[in-house]
């Protein structure tokens, strides 16, 4: 049991070598860092977590929640007694939050230590409600000591077989008086790591749209996002760690048609008829109610974050296909139950990028963004097709042994990984089959419409060339080799149908332009030189219609 005193300091401890290196940057990137912060928070039933950077210097990080704070025993434990990494939040089987039934996302505790990746040091203040319903309140102090932690190596190759824990820094705290208006979890540092603070300015200083920055998700996303037709990362760190932290937290959908991702105004009455269109619906709906239910917001800077997803991306989709996924089975003894959809807006990419993929949720939060290679998929991925194509797929049960420490990728070689890979290939081999089939008969559709169109192009050109004297007729005349001629005796020009000059059907329509072009000149003019100024005029009258 942690000894309490007044005012107190120690060793930063960890429980495990691997969650030594944390403190030295494991995350990906920005995002996934402030991600687990933002996990903790949720976990700790707060309303609300708010995170300042202090745009535009970005030499201050703040992160304040309205949670039930950390327990002053909690906080001597996870830094000094049992060590980082030894988190208590799944005991006794506990597997959601008190207040609003939040599914706990964190299982070792080590997401405080996430903002080592953006600090040397940082302090902390708590103000809570113990057990007795009295008021408690402390500051913290964590100093890290990345530079002197040993490596891997080093630590396998020592023979002290006490040194089982591993010392990261250095840790402190005093109590404080409580103030309930304070009640939650404050992490500050003013001691910015030069790498994120160089990166986070250089991105303002990269682009002079950044001028344009309104501190609301909507104004940014017509501003940037959705104007980013290829990818985020055309914005660079700042507007990318926003939004990238706004796809991967636990928040309900903000769409502006409808509650969930798809744009029912947008999707043809044949597709909602289908089976899959209706179990998608329902289940996005029952997924929008329980995260609504779990009443939680994040703001970045004075930004609320909001998961503005909406498909099809391209407004002038004609077709989009839906696809459900569903399975619930026990996988090696223990059970594996994921639900989701896959979209496919035919025949144009999904923009920006980085929602084409599969987007991998467990517990509400996005694991290591879409992943465009969708588990990596390799019978179609080379395809243009397959960038038509994203989906969510949430993970209910299982699959969390297969978390790698970041939580921001997977084991691949975990048996429930490898059996969600599988359900997820075999979905998608129905995908790319019904997309290039419907692919396909757009295509003809689109085609015949083309040929239709440039045969009444023609009739109009011969009708307005020889001022209504002739008619464009088609049609098949054996036994005459020319494959435009003209017809004396009707006043028509002939379009020979039996007779193709070039393979290529473009260069067949472009030759049968110009000779239309020179028999009108030629039939309607008496003088070699108005006949050649009629035929100029006529081309290119007629090949701008083809272009």
């Amino acid at each position: 049991m942690a000894t309490i005193k007044k005012v107190d300091e120690g060793r930063i401890r960890v429980a495990d070598v691997t969650i030594a290196q944390l403190s030295r940057g494991l995350y990906r990137s920005t995002a996934t860092a402030f991600k687990e912060l933002i996990s903790n928070a949720f976990d700790a039933d707060a309303d609300d977590i708010r995170i300042d950077t202090n745009f535009p210097e970005f030499d201050y990080i703040s992160c304040v929640d309205t949670g039930k704070g950390m327990p002053i025993e909690k906080f001597i434990n996870h830094f000094g007694e049992e060590g980082i990494g030894s988190s208590q939040k799944r005991k006794g089987n506990k597997e959601v939050t008190e207040k609003y039934k939040r599914p706990i996302v964190g299982r070792m505790g080590i997401g405080m230590l996430a903002i080592g990746q953006l600090c040397h040091s940082f302090e902390i203040e708590s103000h809570y409600y113990n057990d007795k319903k009295k008021g408690v309140a402390y500051k913290g102090r964590i100093i890290l000591e990345d530079s002197d932690i040993q490596g891997v190596d080093e630590i396998v190759k020592n023979d002290d077989e006490e040194n089982n824990n591993i010392d990261v820094g250095r840790w402190s705290y005093e109590l404080i008086d409580f103030e309930e208006s304070k009640i939650g979890f404050h992490i500050y540092s003013n001691d910015i790591r030069q790498t994120f603070r160089r990166d986070m300015t250089e991105a303002v200083k990269l682009n002079d749209q950044y001028k344009k920055i309104h501190f609301s998700f909507e104004d940014l996303h017509k501003e940037f996002y959705d104007k980013t037709k290829k990818s985020i990362r055309n914005w660079h760190l700042y507007l990318e760690t926003i939004w990238e932290l706004s796809i991967l937290c636990p928040l309900p959908y903000t769409c502006d048609v409808t509650e969930t991702p798809i744009n029912t105004q947008k999707i043809l009455p044949g597709e909602k008829r289908t089976k899959d269109y209706q179990q998608v619906m329902a289940f996005l709906k029952k997924k929008q109610s329980q995260f609504e239910k779990f009443k939680f917001k994040v703001f970045f800077d004075g930004i609320e974050l909001k998961r503005l997803i909406q498909f099809p991306t391209e407004d002038d989709i004609k077709f989009s296909k839906i696809f459900f996924v569903d399975f619930n089975e026990e996988v090696f003894g223990k059970q594996l139950k994921f639900t989701g959809y896959i979209f496919s807006q035919i025949p144009k990419a999904i923009s920006p990028f980085e929602l084409n993929g599969i987007q991998i949720r467990v517990r509400g939060v996005g694991i290591g963004g879409y992943d465009s290679t969708f588990l990596r998929y390799y019978n179609q991925i080379d395809t243009i097709r397959s960038r038509w194509i994203s989906g969510e797929i949430f993970v209910d049960d299982g699959l969390e042994a297969a978390l790698n420490i970041d939580r921001d990728s997977f084991n691949e070689h975990d048996e429930h990984f490898k059996k969600l890979q599988k359900v997820i290939h075999e979905k998608l081999n129905t995908v790319f089959h019904e997309s290039s089939k419907t692919a396909t008969e757009l295509s003809e559709e689109k085609k015949e419409k083309k040929s239709d169109d440039l045969k009444h192009d023609f009739k109009d050109f011969v009708k307005e060339g020889s001022h209504g004297k002739f008619q464009l007729v088609e049609k098949s005349v054996k036994g005459n080799e020319e494959a435009v001629f003209f017809d004396d005796t009707n006043k028509h020009l002939i379009i020979n149908n039996a007779v193709t000059t070039f393979k290529k059907k473009n260069a067949n329509n472009v030759y049968k332009a110009i000779r239309i072009a020179y028999l009108i000149a030629k039939e309607t003019t008496k003088s070699e030189i108005e006949r050649d100024e009629v035929f100029e005029n006529l081309v290119k009258g007629i090949i701008q219609k083809l272009i």
